[in-house]
């Protein structure tokens, strides 16, 4: 099974090996997440964080601590347009962002490369980070 011919062969069995490598790295990963969660909710128990807002804070052996609260705010869409609409337009609490649809963009840059050769100017493609999965049979 050869990837590139700048890689070296990889045989199965070695997939196999890095396969349970990945799979001993995730889980010390996940164990290293839950460690860090319950250490922080300990921290915060100890200190409580402002509603919203940062504070830092320097422990008697000179370690600053930074929390932050914040609130997340999430909006029944067709309620919010109906009781604002009477409201001037700068005081209503709606966004509007205009942005790609990347849907589009893929299909235009597979399929027309006229229209794409049109669009590429205004668009930059980076390659984002591979995602991998590793399944063991049950």
């Amino acid at each position: 099974m050869r990837f590139s011919p700048f890689v070296k062969e990889y045989t199965m069995d070695t997939m196999d090996e890095l396969a349970l490598k990945w799979s001993i790295a995730k889980q010390k990963e996940d164990k290293a997440r839950e460690e860090r969660v319950d250490i922080e909710n300990q921290i915060l128990a100890a200190h409580p964080a402002r509603e919203e807002g940062s504070e830092t804070f320097t422990t008697p052996h000179g370690v600053k601590i930074s929390l932050t609260g914040k609130l997340t705010y999430k909006a029944d869409m067709t309620k919010l347009l109906a009781i604002t609409a009477s409201w001037p337009e700068e005081a209503r609490p709606i966004k509007t962002e205009i942005k790609a649809d990347e849907s589009i963009l893929k299909a235009l840059r597979e399929h027309s490369p006229e229209a794409w050769l049109q669009l590429a100017p205004a668009i930059t493609v980076t390659p984002a980070k591979t995602g991998v999965k590793v399944v063991f049979k049950q």
